[in-house]
């Protein structure tokens, strides 16, 4: 007979109601980063936690293949986190690290839409957006709306990440601010009314919501970081920048490519279980002002069997000086159009390469004027063979 109660190992765990927008169950975490948001929990160095979250939609999305719920997608919503989770004895500077022990779908659906109006760097290709749902088999995933295609897990926590201190916060409004009226930062008052905090309420809740910070970007305490290689085995050191770190999580993806380049992985509701532990100090021991990673030991074995596609910040009679993000696009497009010639749609090889788990990598950014993009694209994800014959 078991020691332990259950198969969590009698582990605390939070359960996410599958189906239930974050507002109808807000006592599970938030969608907004402020210090001021109560735990949900509160343990030490060592102990462990598994914390399940609705997908990135807040379940907006259904099952079905009329795409009018990404014309009627609400981003103010995106991102319900579960959390945060106090860590006792963990202080300002130092580094608070994270053990993803497991990450796991909960319902067993993805998604994968292209977003009207937000499909990354090539949103003006698809003014229509696209939508894919993918069925969750274990280490792979299906899609009906791009047949001939499996691809393998690489699950992860989109958004993984620490409270930021009131200082802090301070300057991220402070900075981000000017670039909202342009759409170049998520818009922050005028979202105040689908901001989730937890148990707060009335006027607490007003004061929180009005400087409390939207969590499409990446920043200091880690947040929608994206990393694909963030999976299960990874371990992470986060900058601590308030009493007891206050760790919360969520945006759960089945798979990614580096760049996530249509905005969207392979997103899902989710289970994640972590242990936490801690570096005295470390932010000024070892010079830490962002995460740091150790990525996973644990990724798909895809070994040399890829298709390298490169971009250059040079198309044409257009030049840019050493813009990795020009040749990074351009190896994307090259990508796209090299698909095309097997059957694909231009909407179906851009979702590809952002769910797939394509790498990116800078080739160079010293040899002036252009850098170099290499975009992989794995070929055993295809069930015909897309090598050039």
């Amino acid at each position: 007979m078991s020691r332990f109660p259950d198969r969590d190992l009698a582990v605390p765990r939070y359960r996410c109601e599958v189906g239930v927008p974050l507002a109808d169950q807000k006592e599970l975490g938030h969608n907004r980063w402020h210090p001021d948001i109560p735990p949900l929990h509160e343990l030490g160095p060592g102990d462990e936690i598994i914390l399940e979250a609705g997908g990135y939609d807040d379940y907006q999305l259904k099952d079905v293949d009329d795409d009018q719920d990404i014309r009627d997608f609400d981003l103010t919503r995106t991102h319900p986190m579960a959390g945060p989770v106090k860590v006792d004895g963990v202080e300002p500077g130092d580094l608070l690290v994270v053990d993803v022990l497991d990450v796991q779908p909960l319902s067993g659906i993805g998604y994968s839409n292209i977003l009207p109006g937000m499909g990354g760097p090539l949103a003006s290709w698809f003014p229509e957006g696209y939508k894919t749902i993918w069925d969750l088999h274990g280490l792979f995933a299906t899609s009906r709306q791009i047949p001939g295609v499996e691809i393998p897990a690489i699950s992860h926590p989109g958004v993984i990440g620490v409270a930021p201190s009131m200082e802090l916060l301070e300057t991220w409004n402070a900075r981000e601010d000017p670039l909202i009226a342009d759409g170049y930062a998520a818009p922050r008052a005028d979202a105040m009314s689908t901001a989730v905090l937890r148990t707060l309420q009335g006027e607490e809740w007003e004061r929180v919501a009005a400087t409390a910070a939207r969590t499409v970007p990446p920043r200091e305490n880690g947040g929608n970081l994206d990393i694909k290689n963030l999976s299960r085995g990874s371990r992470v050191y986060f900058p601590v920048f308030v009493e007891g770190g206050m760790f919360s999580t969520g945006d759960f993806h089945f798979a990614e490519g580096d760049g996530e380049i249509t905005w969207n992985a392979i997103e899902m509701d989710g289970v994640g279980w972590y242990r936490f532990n801690v570096v005295k100090d470390g932010m000024a021991r070892y010079g830490v002002r962002t995460p740091m990673l150790r990525p996973s030991p644990v990724d798909p074995n895809l070994g040399a069997r890829y298709l390298s596609f490169t971009g250059l910040s040079a198309k044409g009679t257009e030049q840019k000086y050493i813009d990795a993000t020009m040749a990074a696009v351009d190896a994307v497009e090259q990508a796209i159009a090299y698909l095309g010639k097997f059957g694909y749609s231009p909407e179906q090889a851009y979702t590809i390469i952002s769910v797939a788990p394509c790498e990116m990598h800078i080739g160079g950014i010293v040899d002036i004027p252009n850098a170099a993009v290499t975009l992989k694209v794995p070929l055993d994800i295809f069930d015909k063979d897309i090598l050039p014959t």
